[in-house]
């Protein structure tokens, strides 16, 4: 290779590299300037609703409840879903040191004796949010500030869903400011029809619409136990695929889905149709009955068992904190699941049978996202 030819390799390969320096750049800029405009945006949604009631349980567009309030204009204005409940966003969110707060972050508050994550509201700047307060001299959909003494006394910390924003947004640790801005506050009627209006455009009476709050749940286990019918001893039990959808309207949210199961410890091919309740976002309980195909038999012998269509399999779910991506939650979970079993007449197994061949545990990846990816 002559000199030039040299000079232009080393000028190319020096251009590339700079191209790949860019990039991530470029994103970083694009994704903060993406966040601000959410985060201003959301902002201003919420103080379209100054004024509006509380209600126990609500999402609005009429009322709300703390959490519904935040769950709401989240989904509304950003068209992020947020888990229903305060302390299921605590989990949800990534907690943050009060310097780094910026309008559009969550800020939480411990308000009951129990002690745990209880009240939810939407930092606006300035030690300002917003919330939907249930008790108190003003209440409904107010602004407040994180210098008064009460909501001083029992914060709980804060939290970011959205991207950083602009840094000139960030936390005015100097503000003294004890009250909300007066100019946020408008009369309660005005602010009530045009909820009233919202409703009418949405064609929904009860806030969120129930196609919006729908979530769509994937997962694949390996299944496995500690038990064989003469050991304790873990074991591979098979493979599982479940796929459901779960109603996130309400703080106990329903479902229902299908399992696809090959129980290698039995040797069958089973089809759990599941009805799930979700107590928060990371434990859920489910039942239903079970369709079996091919003849079980006890796991590591030849003794022929017969399965039960219903009562046919119960369990337990647990996962931990999500990764989310966009949209899109991703998941560990843990199941400890009961399929039941019986003697080829019909007679109840043994204790130690019915654990060996029933009780399995599948550790596994849950995929959800909200149905209306597909439907909008």
């Amino acid at each position: 290779m002559n000199k030039l030819s040299e000079s232009r390799h080393n000028a190319a390969v020096v251009f590339i590299l700079f191209l790949f320096l860019c990039i991530p750049v470029t994103a970083g800029e694009l994704t903060s300037a993406h966040a601000q405009v959410q985060r201003e945006t959301i902002v201003a949604d919420a103080k379209k609703y100054i004024g509006f009631p509380y209600a126990d349980g609500a999402v609005g567009p009429d009322s709300f409840d703390c959490s519904g309030f935040i769950y709401f204009i989240a989904h509304d204005a950003v068209n992020v879903q947020l888990p229903r409940t305060a302390k299921a966003m605590y989990s949800f969110v990534k907690v943050i040191p009060d310097t780094s707060l910026e309008p559009g972050d969550l800020v939480f508050f411990k308000t009951t004796e129990a002690g745990t994550v209880s009240h939810v509201g939407l930092y606006i700047g300035k030690r300002q949010f917003i919330h939907a307060a249930s008790d108190g001299p003003n209440n409904g959909v107010i602004a407040s500030s994180l210098n008064e003494s009460y909501w001083k006394a029992h914060y709980a910390g804060a939290g970011k869903f959205l991207e950083p924003g602009d840094s000139s947004y960030s936390f005015d640790k100097d503000k003294e400011d004890n009250s909300a801005d007066s100019s946020l506050i408008e009369p309660a009627a005005e602010k009530r029809s045009a909820g009233e209006g919202r409703s009418a455009e949405s064609g929904a009476s009860g806030g969120i619409s129930f196609s919006d709050s729908l979530m769509c749940n994937f997962s694949l286990s390996p299944d496995w136990s500690l038990f064989t019918t003469n050991q304790f001893v873990p074991n591979y039990r098979g493979l599982n695929v479940q796929a459901d959808v779960t109603v996130t309207k309400w703080p106990l949210n329903p479902g229902a889905g299908i399992m696809m199961r090959w129980n290698y410890g039995v040797h069958t091919f089973q089809i759990p149709v599941v009805f799930t309740l979700s107590f928060t976002d990371f434990m859920r309980i489910y039942a239903g009955p079970v369709i079996t195909i091919g003849s079980p038999s006890l796991p590591a012998t030849e003794t022929e068992i017969k399965s039960s269509f219903f009562p046919g399999i119960a369990g337990i779910s647990f996962c931990l904190p999500s990764f989310t991506h966009g949209k899109v939650q991703v998941r560990i979970i843990q199941d400890l699941c009961y399929t039941v079993f019986n003697d080829t007449d019909g007679a109840a197994l043994s204790f130690s049978e019915s654990v060996t061949a029933g009780l399995v545990l599948s550790t596994g990846v849950r995929v959800t996202f909200p149905l209306s990816m597909f439907t909008k």
